[in-house]
């Protein structure tokens, strides 16, 4: 019985060291790669991810307001994998620096980036739904926010 409990509690630690290291790198986000879009009836949502280095992701996206014809916000975004950590830094047109939003919890359909100290958002999480569909919850305090369903623009997420 002990071994059982031994090897058990082995696999646990393995699996758990796994879980942690794959939030460590951006691999575990290469599902997030490619051109996703989304539409309601007064706004256009795109939203694109490029892989610039193992390390790196640039990413850009953008609001269009059907009512007003025009873009109403964009904003640059970046993944980046330094120091044993990864980090989501987004730069708004009315920000003068990027914000940045560490990644404190991740699986191989989720990842969720957290700024405690920012106003709105505290919290964006991205959730790989299938390879055609992710969504994006943005949150402030109490999980109070938003969320954008995006349909991929080029056939699907790649790994």
């Amino acid at each position: 019985m002990l071994k059982v409990m031994s090897l058990v509690l082995f696999c646990f630690s393995f699996q758990s060291s796994a879980l942690e290291k794959a939030c460590n790198t951006l691999h575990s986000l290469n599902w997030l790669i490619g051109n996703w879009h989304s539409e309601n009836s007064k706004s256009k949502f795109n939203e694109s991810w490029t892989r610039i280095s193992e390390k790196t992701f640039e990413g850009y996206g953008q609001t269009y307001s059907i009512v007003e014809n025009k873009v109403v916000s964009a904003e640059t975004l970046r993944l980046v994998e330094m120091s044993g950590e990864v980090f989501y830094l987004a730069k708004v047109t009315n920000n003068a620096l990027p914000t940045a939003f560490k990644l404190t919890s991740c699986s191989e359909n989720s990842a969720i980036f957290e700024n405690s100290h920012h106003d709105f958002p505290k919290k964006i999480r991205y959730q790989l739904n299938n390879d055609k569909h992710i969504t994006v919850y943005v949150s402030g305090e109490d999980d109070k926010g938003f969320s954008i369903e995006f349909t991929s623009k080029n056939g699907g997420a790649s790994n």
